[in-house]
C-alpha cells in the first residue's frame, strides 16, 4: 500500500541553504518529484513512501503522523527522511564528508544531514546532527506500542438492558458501567517497541467515558461506573446515571440510541523523549427503550 507522504519544499534559489540543488534532484530520487501550482506558481516537491507497516498507526491502516505546531504532518518526509520532534525536521541524507565540522565539535560527536522544514517557509539545509540521533523517532514508536495493544471500545452495561422486551420508565434512574472491564478495554496496559537503539515505552488508560444518551444528553464520567443490583431498587447510581424526561416512542425503531466513548490517555517515554497520545473509541449504538407507567382508575 501506498501512503503519500506531502512535503512542501520551495524549489528557489533562496530556498538553499547549502548547495545548488536540493538533496532530491541531486539524487535523482524516482519516489520524488516536482510540481507546479497553477495557481501561485509555487514549485513543490511531492514524494512518495512505500509503506507496509500497519504497526506504525494506533488506527492499525498502515500510515503514521507525527505532530508540528499542533497540525499532523507524515512522520516520513522527502527521499525517506525521518521527522524529528527535536529538531523539528525531517531528518534525511548524511551530508558530504568534505564538509566541516562547527567549531568544538568532531566528526565522532555527529554529522551535518539534510533536514527538510515544513510548512509555513518550507525549506531545507544542513543541520547538525548529534550522534545516535539519526533514525526514527520516539513517537512513531510510541504509535507501534499503542498499535500493538489492540485497544477497544467498552462493553456497555446499562439498566434498563437493551432488548425487544425490555424497556424503562420515564423519570426512573438509569445506571451505566463499564461491563467486564479489560485490560484492552479501560486499562492500564503497557506495551513497548523498538527499532535500532531507540525503545520506547507507553502505558494507557481510560480516563473519562462520554455516554451519549440518545435524547440530546450526554453525562461524563471518570470512572467504570458501577453495576446495578436488585438490591438498589429506585436508588440513582453514586458514579454514573441518568434520567430520561420522555418516552423513546418518537425515536427511530422506538428506542434512544445509547454509545459510550472512552477517551484514552497513553503517557510514553524513551528516546530522550516523552510526550501524551490522546485518542478517542467509540461503541456500537446500543437501543434503550424509554416508556412511561400507566395508571388505571375506575
Amino acid at each position: 500500500m501506498l501512503a503519500r507522504a506531502l512535503a512542501t519544499i520551495l524549489a528557489t534559489a533562496a530556498l538553499v541553504m547549502v548547495g545548488s540543488s536540493s538533496p532530491a534532484a541531486a539524487a535523482g530520487g524516482e519516489n520524488c518529484w516536482y510540481e507546479t501550482d497553477p495557481n501561485t506558481g509555487e514549485v513543490k516537491l511531492v514524494c512518495e513512501d512505500e509503506t507496509t507497516d500497519p504497526g506504525t498507526d494506533p488506527t492499525g491502516d498502515g500510515s503514521s503522523t507525527c505532530t508540528y505546531a499542533g497540525n499532523e504532518i507524515p512522520c516520513t518526509g522527502p527521499e525517506g527522511s525521518v521527522w524529528s520532534s527535536k529538531y523539528k525536521c525531517w531528518v534525511g541524507a548524511r551530508g558530504p564528508d568534505d564538509m566541516v565540522p562547527p567549531p568544538g565539535q568532531t566528526a565522532e560527536d555527529g554529522w551535518w544531514h539534510v533536514c527538510y522544514f515544513p510548512p509555513p517557509g518550507s525549506s531545507w539545509e544542513y543541520m547538525w546532527i548529534e550522534t545516535g540521533e539519526v533514525g526514527i523517532d520516539p513517537v512513531v514508536l510510541a504509535q507501534r506500542a499503542i498499535a500493538s495493544m489492540d485497544l477497544d471500545p467498552i462493553s456497555i452495561g446499562i439498566v434498563p438492558e437493551s432488548g425487544a422486551n425490555r424497556a424503562g420508565l420515564v423519570g426512573l434512574p438509569v445506571w451505566m458501567w463499564v461491563d467486564r472491564p479489560t485490560d484492552d478495554t479501560f486499562g492500564p496496559i503497557t506495551a513497548s517497541a523498538s527499532e535500532g537503539s531507540v525503545s520506547v515505552s507507553a502505558t494507557a488508560s481510560v480516563s473519562s467515558i462520554v455516554w451519549d444518551m440518545g435524547d440530546g444528553n450526554r453525562v461524563t464520567c471518570t470512572g467504570k461506573g458501577t453495576p446495578y443490583a436488585d438490591h438498589f431498587g429506585k436508588q440513582a447510581s453514586s458514579t454514573c446515571g441518568h434520567r430520561y424526561a420522555k418516552m423513546s416512542s418518537d425515536q427511530p425503531d422506538g428506542a434512544y440510541q445509547v454509545t459510550a466513548t472512552s477517551h484514552w490517555v497513553v503517557e510514553w517515554t524513551g528516546g530522550g523523549q516523552s510526550g501524551t497520545i490522546e485518542f478517542d473509541l467509540t461503541t456500537d449504538p446500543l437501543p434503550i427503550r424509554i416508556g412511561e407507567a400507566q395508571v388505571l382508575t375506575q
